[in-house]
């Protein structure tokens, strides 16, 4: 997106009108990347937000309240022991860069005043929250960069700050016609105009490039050489405007949509756009907390989703490689019946002599009766080689029947994992997986991580309305699938699942009525969709009473049997439900 050196100029021109004089009250980490100060200036409570995280790094003003860990990270400790109280002297852009200086003045134990800053370094993977002190020793940062990590450049306690390896990029703020003019015949040729404004500028990014060869009419592949001395002057004259409008403060946010999708967001009226979907802020601080606040908690759960999914798999190839031994094992324990016939036709042959440690007589089991020879143990008279392998035939008989026993749980400890992945790929909130880190916890499948706030209140089953008017319950996960199928849903109610494959348990709640055939399709149609054969043109359904569902003793989570059921072929589609507010 585009949160450049012109946004950054934009967000401090904000912050410097508010914050400057402010003080600071509270300091809080509720990520490891990420920052909040509660300021009171001006008479307003407000909150900043500085994050490091390298997929969203920013600051900006934010009315979003976020949670908070039990215990505050060492870096949020020291920066409540300098700054609480602190009061905010200055904002500055550096260079016009993505590199902001929170400057502060505080007192310290003796009572003295002192200056400190905040430096926020705004970029990409490489971004940090750097905090040094008036002589610009750094005292320590969010990310310590030592040298084993990178030879360039250091950050940690003890060093003198140094701001990112420079570039010997133009200011455009600064430029003026001369600076702009030389620039352009400097560069090569054959660049394209488009290429040449975010390159040779600083702060400047594809965005405002592209607004720039729209202001002056000329195709955005257009190169350089190409360009007459007339189409020079009107990319001047493009140029100029931007940056007058930068100079002066002109700064209106808006996030642009394609056919309802965000195709990006900035902090100027955009040309270029004028015909896209537009939603416009009073400030740098809404625009940024409605874009970055649901793209964050997607970032965050589909992290903890990857790396659940990762471990689920793993335990679901363990069981596999698992369950394939214990069929071989099976097989071989199969084959028994050989060690009970070798028992029976030594005790038949206890007169014959052995030769060769062997015992060579008719198999009386063959229709045929052939003769067969039977390994001997030396060591051992016929009658002590009978009961040798008598005793095989019955371990081997003892095994095959336990390893049976084994093989149904691994395989069902598979589908459980299976369903597991299936809840897993569903979730929308770090509630949801919260739930089935709970779960596989209680399993034995996870180990406990303090990290992990249960949440206080139960979330809210997903219900929809059927065209008669009854509650549809939807289980988002095991626990949530428990829950409907044996603690709300009542005998008379009706109940649906995705026929032999992971999905959620659908209920709908009778209240006592005949439900309509399109009662039953709509019911369907949930159940199929929210299942493992979504994107399938059709999944069959089963559907029966709840009566009908039993749990079995020590079953896993969301684990039911039935005998008594009906099916039918549902499309996997909600779209024309209603969905319960």
């Amino acid at each position: 997106m585009s949160l450049d050196g012109v946004f950054i100029k934009s967000i401090i021109n904000e912050l410097d009108k508010k914050l400057t004089g402010g003080r600071v009250d509270k300091i809080h980490q509720p990520d490891k990347n990420e920052i909040v100060m509660s300021i009171r200036s001006k008479g307003e409570n407000l909150k900043l937000l500085i994050t490091a995280a390298g997929s969203s790094p920013r600051l900006h003003l934010t009315s979003i309240t976020r949670k908070n860990p039990m215990e505050p990270p060492m870096f949020c400790m020291l920066l409540r022991k300098h700054l609480t109280g602190a009061r905010i002297t200055s904002l500055r852009q550096i260079n016009f860069d993505r590199i902001v200086e929170i400057s502060f003045e505080s007192r310290d134990e003796l009572g003295t005043l002192a200056n400190k800053s905040l430096i926020v370094e705004i970029m990409g993977k490489h971004s940090n929250i750097i905090f040094v002190n008036e002589g610009n020793t750094i005292i320590d940062s969010l990310i310590r960069v030592t040298p084993q990590v990178s030879s360039v450049r250091q950050v940690y306690p003890g060093l003198s700050y140094k701001a990112p390896p420079g570039s010997d990029k133009l200011n455009p703020l600064t430029a003026d016609r001369q600076s702009f003019m030389e620039e352009l015949e400097s560069t090569n040729r054959g660049i394209f105009i488009f290429d040449f404004f975010y390159k040779n500028f600083t702060g400047f990014s594809p965005f405002i490039s592209r607004e720039i060869c729209w202001l002056a009419n000329l195709n955005e592949s257009t190169c350089l050489g190409e360009l007459s001395h007339e189409k020079k002057e009107e990319l001047w004259d493009a140029f100029s405007k931007i940056r007058d409008r930068i100079n002066e403060n002109d700064f209106s946010f808006n996030i642009y949509y394609d056919e309802n999708k965000i195709y990006g967001f900035y902090c100027l009226e955009v040309e270029y756009l004028k015909d896209f979907g537009k939603k416009s802020f009073p400030s740098s601080g809404d625009l940024l907390d409605e874009y970055y606040y649901e793209l964050d908690n997607k970032n965050k759960i589909n992290q903890r989703v990857a790396s659940l999914i990762k471990s689920i798999n793993t335990k679901i190839a363990r069981n596999k490689k698992k369950v394939e031994k214990q069929r071989t094992e099976l097989l071989n324990a199969e084959s028994r019946d050989k060690y009970r016939i070798y028992g029976d036709l030594i005790l038949a042959n206890l007169h014959k002599r052995p030769e060769d440690n062997k015992l060579t007589v008719a198999n009386y089991y063959d229709p045929d009766q052939k003769e067969i020879t039977i390994p001997l143990d030396p060591k051992l008279s016929l009658s002590q080689n009978s009961q040798k392998y008598f005793k095989r035939y019955n371990k081997l008989k003892n095994a095959a029947e336990e390893l049976e026993k084994l093989i149904d749980s691994t395989l069902s400890e598979i589908a459980y994992l299976e369903n597991i992945l299936f809840s897993i790929e569903e979730c929308e909130t770090t509630e949801d997986l919260d739930d089935i880190y709970s779960e596989l916890i209680g399993q034995g499948l996870m180990k406990k991580r303090s990290k992990i706030n249960k949440p206080k209140e139960t979330k809210p089953i997903t219900t929809f309305i059927s065209s008669g008017g009854h509650e549809i319950l939807v289980g988002k996960n095991n626990i949530q699938n428990d829950m409907i199928t044996f603690k709300i849903a009542k005998s008379e109610d009706y109940w649906f699942h995705a026929k032999n494959m992971p999905g959620s348990h659908v209920v709908i709640r009778t209240m006592g009525d005949e439900l309509t055939d399109e009662e039953y399709i709509e019911a369907a149609k949930i159940a199929a969709y929210y299942s493992k054969g979504k994107n399938s043109g059709r999944v069959e359904v089963d559907y029966t009473k709840k009566s009908n569902i039993k749990k079995p003793p020590n079953a896993k989570p969301g684990f039911v049997i039935y005998d008594t059921n009906y099916s039918m072929l549902a499309e996997p589609d909600i779209k024309g439900i209603k969905s319960k507010e």
